[in-house]
């Protein structure tokens, strides 16, 4: 292994952690994720385009499921026991999220024990955990009432030789343009030298204190909201052909209208914004989104009434047109 500080990323999606890390100045050894179309775009920017991944020859270099990584390469696993710097990353939130069902019974909140059996044949120096909110709180209707996973995992994790710290982050202070809450946790693996508690406790501290000339450093405020984001995609700014796909067009970016736009196109040289498309629907299709949309009321199903008019079968529906009409 090289120079550069070296990590692992469990259920990777499309690669963003991975890519915040690169960016960094850290080497990914490789990246765990089930998805198919989620690894192909990790592969795109993060592997094929940037070569930021060691890949080891043991592991195919494709989506793969983690429990299937440990039932197959557990020799190969256990070879990496104390010499990864960092495992980054966190099961999937559907099972725990405040915005949906919240159902214990998710067979997706078991990969929870999936991630800490990796970290215990790893043994990684650090840990960075990261989950939505209601990772943090009871599951009160379900069979285990009272059941907090955040505990779970910090209980598992010290018994495992970890000083470990979590706490509730709004990145929304960080200029993030949403208010975005997650449970964010550390682990400082407790046999190291000059290794402690406060070791990974200091870790909130010192983001806390370096916010402000974080965010002075990129010209962001903890004031940016929708509209300085994303204003200059919307469908009025013009359209264009699609490059790469006919039955689309493709929207294009207006002037910088914040620092926001301005840090987050900095690079971009073409007016075609990347990969934001416009169907190119009938007038009648768009008529009928507008009936819809015109009869919805805010965090309320459809009625009865128009899903019969128009046979919508689910709210799949309302979104999809929540999402044209905030295009138009």
């Amino acid at each position: 292994m090289g120079s550069k500080p070296t990590y692992i990323d469990l259920f990777a999606g499309c690669g963003g952690l991975s890519l915040g890390l690169h960016q960094s100045g850290w080497k990914g050894l490789f990246a765990i994720e089930k998805s198919p179309d989620a690894f192909k775009t990790l592969k795109h920017n993060l592997i094929d385009n940037r070569n930021h991944f060691e890949w080891p020859e043991w592991l195919p270099e494709k989506n793969l499921e983690i429990d299937s990584v440990l039932k197959t390469y557990r020799p190969q696993l256990e070879e990496l026991k104390n010499k990864v710097d960092l495992v980054a990353g966190g099961p999937p939130c559907q099972g725990f999220s405040m915005a949906g069902r919240r159902n214990e019974n998710d067979t997706r909140n078991n990969l929870v024990k999936s991630y800490i059996k990796f970290i215990s044949i790893l043994k990684p120096k650090v840990i960075f955990f990261e989950n939505v909110k209601g990772f943090t709180q009871e599951f009160k209707k379900n069979i285990d009432k009272g059941k907090k996973y955040s505990n779970y995992v910090v209980d598992a994790l010290k018994r495992n030789g970890y000083y470990v710290k979590g706490e509730l982050v709004n990145f929304g202070d960080y200029g993030i343009p949403q208010k975005r809450t997650r449970f964010i946790l550390v682990g400082v693996r407790n046999d190291l030298e000059n290794a402690s508690k406060l070791s990974a406790e200091s870790f909130f501290s010192q983001i806390k204190e370096n916010r402000h000339s974080f965010l002075s450093g990129k010209n962001l405020t903890i004031n940016t909201n929708l509209q300085d984001a994303i204003s200059d995609l919307l469908k009025s700014n013009g359209l264009k052909e699609s490059p790469d796909t006919k039955s689309f067009q493709a929207g294009t970016y207006s002037k910088v209208n914040s620092t926001y736009q301005s840090l987050m196109r900095t690079g971009v040289v073409d007016s075609i914004a990347d990969s934001h498309r416009f169907p190119k629907h009938r007038p009648d299709i768009i008529e009928k989104f507008d009936v819809i949309i015109k009869s919805c009321q805010k965090n309320k199903d459809i009625d009865a009434k128009t899903r019969e008019r128009f046979n919508i079968k689910n709210t799949l529906s309302f979104l999809w047109t929540k999402t044209i009409k905030a295009q138009q």
